[in-house]
């Protein structure tokens, strides 16, 4: 979008001579320049920044108390606000839920990108992948247990509006990435088998997170992440791939 506005114009072009007299009048140009994009408005700075704050105490919530335990009026107290600002923005605490594995899930795939961006080898980038994965959920451990809810069978009930299908997009996209790799690195590919692997090799990933993060060091020690590379070293050579 453009806008025309008028400006003094310069001294030499706003003089005129009249029977030898020089004059000197007050003129001025046209001038057109673009708008810049339009600034978000008050309203949606604060809807913005509450939103924020609502999601950041919701995590917190579910995080100490799970989604059974928690309610609006709860993330209401720990956000600082009253329950009526919350109702504007998220109709219910499923629907806080679903923007907390959101956020979740896009800095998970975020890693996982960063992880394998450059690296040309397949397993290469599949280990190393499926390790970030691993480092993600280690270091965000409340994290995991929340994201355990995306495999619960009964998600749809628990979201609806089409919050449970967005965040299998997202899920989707992260096994992409991964079945990917898994495909490049087989001697002989074909779909089902690729996306079984894929989700054998998640399913084995949870499970150690699980496991380590149940403290169970008589199962495995601080070996975990030795133990996923030897086991996606083995899928590999099992497939008849390899670096």
């Amino acid at each position: 979008m453009s806008v025309v506005f008028r400006q003094p114009a310069s001294e030499s072009a706003c003089l005129s001579e009249y029977n030898d007299v020089i004059r000197k009048e007050h003129c001025f140009i046209e001038v057109e320049e673009s708008m810049p994009a339009a600034a978000p408005n008050y309203q949606e700075t604060l809807d913005l920044y509450r939103r924020r704050l609502i999601v950041d105490a919701a995590r917190r919530v579910f995080e100490a108390s799970g989604l059974e335990g928690a309610s609006i009026r709860v993330i209401a107290q720990a956000a600082g606000c009253t329950t009526g600002a919350i109702y504007p923005l998220f109709r219910s605490k499923e629907e806080i839920l679903a923007a907390v594995l959101g956020e979740s899930l896009t800095s998970l795939g975020r890693e996982v990108r960063a992880a394998m961006d450059g690296v040309t080898a397949p397993a290469r980038a599949l280990r190393r992948g499926t390790l970030a994965i691993y480092k993600y959920y280690d270091a965000h451990p409340s994290e995991l247990a929340l994201s355990l809810v995306l495999f619960n069978g009964d998600r749809k009930k628990r979201f609806g509006s089409g919050l449970d299908a967005a965040l299998a997009r997202q899920l989707d996209e992260l096994l992409a990435m991964l079945a990917e790799r898994v495909r490049k690195a087989t001697a002989k590919p074909f779909l089902p088998m690729v996306r079984l692997e894929t989700s054998a090799l998640i399913t084995y990933l949870v499970g150690l997170l699980v496991l380590k993060q149940g403290r169970r060091p008589d199962v495995l020690g601080n070996n975990a992440s030795v133990l996923l590379a030897h086991y996606t070293k083995n899928m590999v050579a099992r497939l008849g791939g390899g670096d």
